[in-house]
């Protein structure tokens, strides 16, 4: 019979081999920082104090999702901030005052404005699988452009005055838990089912791991790069729609500044910028560490500027964190 020390050891060696294993260092980050503002306010693990942190989260919780799609495979976008403000814009005037005299009901309204923003993505995939331009600098030029779409779409001017059913989607609440709460966990476990139970979840991670190996492979690459912008696109709307429903109202600088939230969700999260890697509930978790940061520090009464550099500190310590129980496990893996 084996030894309670040598059951301990051989466990222990399974989790050092598994590939969960290099988010424990985000788990005890997230259990470290949650005792300590527990500590200091008294509210923070409270119910009504995490529905309020997961409400925080859907807009760049559903956006970490849309980048996941294109940095596992590889590549990069940086027009999903953009795209989330043309997504809730357009969404916006199609269900008030009409977008070039089209005027429907919420549920069309949805459904024009995700393929609008796609059309965003095909430019994105177009561009990115058809030529050698950078991804980076496509999706910068990208972004720059859809921004001042949005600007001429609303005429410089936020759209106000929406239904009462389109604010549903953020103050409505099924089973005592947020509308648009419910949508980030549908979109999270989506995103882990078609990445990790499909085969075209495997091709994205084995064009990221080594484009030329998947396309020796028979994997058609382009059309693969394509659609991860296209699914990108389409996310980034969904977020803008539900950023619209939350404030009450469109305004053409939205979502300014949520791609950088949203590639620091990815990175606490485990997810390679270099392609190949990155797990759905790591980037929860990372996405879930952000809100957490943002909440703690307002009951800790602490200042914005101040927040700003706890939050670039502690995302370079998670990344840290990522990258060492990596290598740690890597080095189980190979024994």
């Amino acid at each position: 019979m084996k030894s309670l020390k040598e059951n301990g050891g051989g466990f222990f060696q399974k989790l050092k081999g598994s590939k969960y294993f290099e988010l424990s260092g985000l788990v005890c980050l997230i259990i470290v920082y949650s005792i300590i503002v527990q500590t200091r306010s008294g509210n923070f693990l409270t119910m009504g104090n995490i529905n309020n942190i997961l409400k925080e989260i859907v807009v760049y919780g559903i956006l970490a999702t849309a980048l996941t799609f294109p940095l596992i495979n590889g590549t990069f976008d940086l027009s999903i901030e953009s795209t989330c403000a043309l997504g809730g814009t357009c969404c916006a005037l199609l269900v008030t005052d009409g977008l070039f005299g089209i005027k429907t009901n919420l549920f069309m309204a949805v459904v024009i404005s995700i393929l609008i923003c796609c059309l965003v993505g095909v430019v994105n995939g177009l561009l990115v699988s058809r030529t050698k331009i950078d991804p980076f600098i496509v999706t910068l030029g990208t972004q720059t452009a859809v921004r001042g779409i949005v600007y001429i779409v609303c005429n410089n001017s936020a759209v106000t005055s929406l239904p009462d059913s389109f604010k549903y989607l953020s103050s409505g609440k099924v089973a005592g838990v947020s509308v648009s709460i419910w949508i980030l966990l549908l979109d999270f476990v989506l995103m882990a089912l078609v990445l990790g139970k499909t085969s075209y979840g495997r091709k994205i991670y084995a064009i990221g791991g080594s484009y030329l190996a998947a396309y020796i492979s028979g994997i058609n690459v382009k059309r693969i790069r394509f659609s991860t912008y296209v699914i990108s696109a389409a996310l980034s709307c969904i977020a803008g729609i539900l950023s619209t429903a939350r404030v009450g109202s469109a305004t053409p600088n939205a979502a300014s500044g949520y791609a950088t939230i949203a590639i620091s969700a990815c990175a606490i999260g485990g997810v390679a910028l270099t392609g190949g890697k990155g797990l759905t509930i790591g980037v929860f978790m990372g996405a879930l560490m952000m809100g957490m940061i943002t909440n703690g520090m307002n009951l800790m009464f602490i200042g914005s500027n101040w927040q700003y550099v706890v939050r670039g500190c502690l995302m370079v310590l998670a990344v840290f964190y990522a990258q060492w129980f990596s290598k740690i496990s890597n080095k189980a893996t190979n024994k």
